[in-house]
């Protein structure tokens, strides 16, 4: 059997090897959540709560995903199950009795201060190599831009 790619091999493939450092840094950031009873998407989707109401934002959850960059539904079952652990509050917007307002709970802030300077140093320590590289954080905000 040949192999036929534009690349030797999957350490030469963008595409694989992020594949790879994305699985690598989701399976240290989830089990230093897990201490704190959190998911990485959970961490994310309540973390991103937090800062948004800090800079003034009303939270709704298409916000929150649009924010994240996360699919709406997915938004939406999360923050179900973070209301269910006491992390979130819904609330209808008075405004507009179709949209949900988000807050976070006195714990929900709590587990926000606990975890996040656990995940920064991770991810500090885990990208410390690739940040040597002067691009590399202007690399990945391209290609989000792509997006």
């Amino acid at each position: 059997m040949k192999w036929h790619s534009e690349f030797s091999g999957p350490n030469t493939s963008p595409g694989f090897l992020l594949w790879q450092v994305t699985q690598s840094w989701q399976r240290k950031i989830g089990k230093a959540l897990a201490e704190h009873d959190l998911t990485h998407v959970q961490f994310v989707l309540l973390t991103s709560c937090k800062y948004m109401i800090a800079h003034g934002e009303t939270v709704t959850q298409k916000k929150l995903a649009g924010f994240s960059q996360t699919n709406i539904m997915m938004v939406s079952e999360v923050v179900r199950t973070l209301e269910k652990k006491g992390f979130i509050q819904r609330s209808k917007n008075p405004q507009d009795k179709r949209e949900v307002l988000l807050s976070l709970t006195e714990t929900g802030e709590e587990r926000v201060t606990s975890a996040l300077p656990i995940v920064e140093r991770i991810d500090q320590s885990f990208f410390e190599a690739a940040m040597i590289k002067e691009n590399f954080l202007s690399g990945l905000q391209e290609l989000l831009k792509n997006e």
